[in-house]
């Protein structure tokens, strides 16, 4: 029993050492790829230094939708009165301007153009 152990633990140590090698090249890789590159937190730098206030408008609290033209769709959306009200939105000049002041209009009444010329 012992020679059959002495034969095995030669094999076995190489495996051991093969593995806590591999383990060691895969957690230096993980880290390589978790640690931005020099030239990444150069553009993240010139960003924030580009932006440092994007328009005219005032300082909006945190969490609060910019004032433009997707916070009327967004709006329309989120007022669950179906695809054709959120199109009308889309289609109309609300808050292109940058005012937000005004508030969302009604839905207009939807007529099939297709239904009144086929009847004839």
């Amino acid at each position: 029993m012992s020679t059959l152990l002495s034969r095995l633990s030669l094999p076995v140590a190489i495996l051991a050492a093969a593995i806590v090698v591999g383990l060691a090249y895969d957690g230096a890789v993980l880290i390589n790829h978790l640690q931005p590159t020099a030239s990444q937190q150069a553009t993240k730098k010139s960003d924030k230094a580009a932006k440092p206030d994007q328009s005219s408008n005032a300082k909006k609290p945190a969490g609060q939708h910019p004032c433009n033209h997707g916070f009327y769709v967004s709006q329309a959306a989120k007022a669950g009165k179906g695809a054709d009200y959120v199109k009308q939105i889309a289609q109309s000049d609300l808050g292109k301007d940058g005012n937000c002041s005004a508030p969302l209009p009604s839905p207009k009444a939807t007529t099939n153009s297709n239904s009144d010329s086929e009847g004839d």
